[in-house]
């Protein structure tokens, strides 16, 4: 008994895709999609082989794969890595899971592959075209022809590429007992994350003379799926879409990109805020944004100095970069330029006892003025302004000002006028001494004394504006014989600082907006909060040893850090100063949402917090809607052991008071 076969070249196009559906469409692990106006299956990773199908279903009356054969497959391709590969469809043997045969791509290969045999054994055979351009976001139609060794691949009914292979295809490739798969190889590697529309194989003849020429090339027809056929209609009323669709659709990763017309109607999502953003106009818009949580902030990277870094101050100077100016103890002090994401050495400058470094501008020019505390080696004592040169790139002296044991220098503006405020600590043991303001002379050009202000240990000057009032204050810490001294506030009234109020404190730290925090209560912080119409000034009283029983100890061995942004990331260096154990290492932190730092303590903005109970902290940055502070690993062998607490000041322009 046997019977009849017809010729190959008259057996019809057998729909692998259309095999591998289920009966009533897509299901389980595959989905329907619309790309570009025309309907895709996609498969799930969850469920490699959704679609398949035993080889016996279309192999009934021969076990035996043509000899020749047409591979035709209409498919839109996602970018892959370097080194990635996707599989097509594979024909494996269920039991022991041998490829047969199989077309894979990678993003510069199509491979074809077959198993190959003679009586020495069975190995495996790949015939490698160069990828064509499949990875641009489009659909494409490949025609892969075999007939004996020469294999021909066509793309779009353009030039076919022929290769004349050393191993011809088998004549006796059996599938008995073997498997379909679409899209995988029975296993989740390598599984096709693109869209499939056409799967079909033609025996005994080459596919391209049935689709070429036509009229759309891409999406050339040989045979598809009834799921995937027929225009796209509206659904009727009260029915849901049957398939989700896929819009053209452009989403920009990484950071933030321009917003023109050739950007209009197109996404951004922002990872690091992890919101979405519509570009309309020349603007991005949110359309989605993350639930604010509270940032707290890692160690980045660890500067070794030369000895302690008692201030630091970090700016930005235009076409330069970003900086970060370290006071140091010992005779040197030093500037260090953000590189290749760390700061890197730049520049050192010989400083006595250092306290603080301010940057400012005035009109084009950058200054940078250090607070020395100490005489120099001919015993005079003086502080140092140096001036950015352009051509140097570097710093170089600008102006000798004359100062006792300056802490700390303020910069400030007002009503286009520059002036610069030292806080002079002690003149030999003489704590009740004049700090000076100066101002500066657009004729001579230099820094001149404008007004003197009778202070008492004096530790940091902080100026900000409420409305259209104008405060300068000052943060007093010894007299000479006790720490329970006042701090005053100035408001400019008539051409100079007036006595606007003081405040009594023992060892007092104040600061405005959360600014500055120094430990010992001696650091004033700047800029106020304004809630409505109120206006907000915290105070800190932080006990420490008094500055006259260990000379040039600053805040029982911390002082304060500033901020600057940088590429997208918020940077809060935070220093130390060696007492005891102590080492002389200053840190850079960095903000991060993974995880909170077991020595950082976040909060959001002071309103909050009222009598917030704060222990170890060495530097504190506060930035809009949120506090952050940043503690140095030796605090508890460096500070008190006392527990304590802030106030919140409010005024209604009539004077600060507690709330």
């Amino acid at each position: 008994m046997f019977s009849w076969l017809p010729p190959l070249n008259y057996l019809r196009p057998l729909d692998i895709l259309a095999e591998a559906l289920p009966p009533n469409g897509a299901a389980g692990g595959i989905r329907v999609t619309q790309a570009n106006g025309v309907r895709g299956l996609q498969l799930s990773a969850a469920a490699p082989h959704a679609m398949s199908f035993p080889a016996s279903r279309i192999f009934f009356q021969c076990d035996l794969f043509p000899e020749e054969f047409s591979i035709v497959i209409t498919l839109k391709v996602p970018s892959l890595p370097p080194k990635k590969n996707e599989y097509l469809f594979t024909v494996v043997m269920e039991e022991s899971d041998r490829l047969l045969l199989g077309l894979r791509y990678s993003p510069t290969r199509l491979h074809f592959l077959f198993l190959s045999q003679d009586a020495a054994g069975a190995w495996q055979t790949r015939v490698t075209f160069r990828s064509p351009a499949l990875m641009d976001n489009q659909w494409h139609t490949l025609v892969l022809a075999v007939s004996e060794g020469s294999f021909s691949l066509t793309t779009d009914c353009g030039v076919p590429a022929d290769i004349m292979a050393d191993v011809p295809f088998p004549a006796t490739l059996s599938v008995r007992g073997a498997r379909f798969f679409i899209g995988s190889r029975k296993r989740t590697k390598g599984l096709f994350t693109g869209l499939v529309r056409q799967l079909v194989l033609l025996p005994g003849s080459d596919a391209t003379a049935r689709l070429c020429p036509c009229r759309s090339p891409e999406l050339a027809v040989l045979s598809i799926p009834p799921v995937l056929q027929g225009p796209l209609g509206k659904p009727e009323d009260n029915e849901v879409l049957k398939y989700p669709y896929e819009t053209d659709l452009k989403v920009t990763l990484g950071s933030r990109p321009p917003c023109t017309k050739m950007e209009d109607a197109q996404f951004w999502f922002d990872a690091s805020r992890k919101g979405l953003f519509l570009c309309v106009g020349s603007q991005w818009v949110s359309v989605l944004a993350a639930k604010e949580k509270l940032d707290y902030v890692e160690e980045h990277q660890s500067l070794f100095t030369d000895s302690e870094t008692l201030g630091i101050e970090v700016f930005a100077i235009p076409e330069a970069g970003l900086f970060v100016a370290a006071a140091n103890r010992k005779a040197t002090s030093a500037i260090y330029k953000w590189t290749d994401g760390k700061f890197a050495s730049y520049q050192n400058i010989p400083t006595h006892q250092a306290q603080s470094w301010r940057h400012f501008t005035i009109g084009k020019k950058v200054f940078l003025a250090v607070a020395n505390f100490e005489p120099n080696e001919k015993g005079q004592e003086f502080s140092v302004i140096y001036k950015w040169s352009h051509r140097k790139l570097r710093f170089t002296p600008y102006q000798r000002v004359p100062t006792h044991s300056a802490r700390d220098w303020e910069a400030f503006e007002m009503a286009g006028e520059h002036f610069l405020a030292v806080a002079n600590h002690r003149e030999g043991d003489n704590h009740n001494i004049d700090s000076v303001i100066y101002k500066w002379n657009p004729r001579t050009r230099l820094f001149e004394a404008n007004q003197t202000i009778a202070t008492s240990g004096a530790y940091d000057w902080e100026f900000f504006t409420v409305g259209p009032y104008s405060f300068l204050a000052v943060a007093n810490a010894f007299n000479g014989t006790s720490t329970k001294v006042h701090s005053h506030l100035y408001v400019w009234l008539l051409g100079s600082f007036q006595l606007f109020q003081a405040f009594l404190r023992s060892g007092l730290g104040v600061f405005l907006g959360g600014r500055r925090l120094f430990p010992g209560g001696r650091k004033l912080l700047r800029r106020k909060h304004l809630l409505g119409k109120q206006y907000y000034l915290q105070v800190r009283s932080l006990r420490g040893p008094p500055p006259s029983t260990q000379p040039g100890f600053v805040g029982s061995g911390v002082s304060a850090g500033r901020s600057q942004a940088q590429a997208g990331s918020l940077w809060v260096p935070s220093e130390q100063a060696k007492s005891g154990s102590c080492p002389g290492v200053s840190r850079v932190a960095r903000w991060s949402r993974r995880r909170p730092h077991r020595r950082i303590l976040a909060a959001g903005t002071v309103f909050r917090h009222r009598a917030l109970r704060v222990r170890d902290i060495s530097s504190y940055e506060m930035f809009p809607s949120r506090t952050v502070a940043a503690l140095s690993p030796c605090q508890m062998s460096c500070l008190s052991s006392h527990t304590h607490r802030g106030a919140v000041l409010k005024s209604p322009l009539g004077g600060f008071r507690v709330v």
